[in-house]
């Protein structure tokens, strides 16, 4: 992580928890990158990020706020590479985070 103001930031793992840390971190007007190994994790996150924009902006969105700030890889060292703070989402099983975060 980068020291200094927070602007990229990394979401690994996009079920529930990581779909909504994704949408509001994009409402608040941060670039957000997302990686997850799941079938179906892009379509899946980016229709959550979708469905929960009314939401967000009904509570209020930051002046840079934007869905279009989103990326999506399957790269995990990319995710995090340039990330100024990274937000893991894993299951919590030991052997899991283990294999695939480590």
């Amino acid at each position: 992580m980068a020291n200094g103001p927070v602007k990229r930031i990394a979401i690994v793992g996009t079920g529930v928890i990581g779909a909504s840390w994704a949408a509001q971190y994009l409402a608040r007007g941060f670039d957000v990158i997302a990686t997850d190994p799941g079938p179906n994790a892009e379509p899946n996150l980016r229709h959550y990020v979708d469905s929960a924009w009314k939401a967000l902006e009904r509570i209020g969105l930051a002046e840079n706020a934007s869905r279009q700030r989103l990326e999506f890889t399957l790269d995990l060292k990319a995710a995090v590479s340039g990330a100024d703070f990274v937000q893991e989402n894993g299951p919590e099983r030991k052997e899991f985070k283990i294999k695939h975060l480590l």
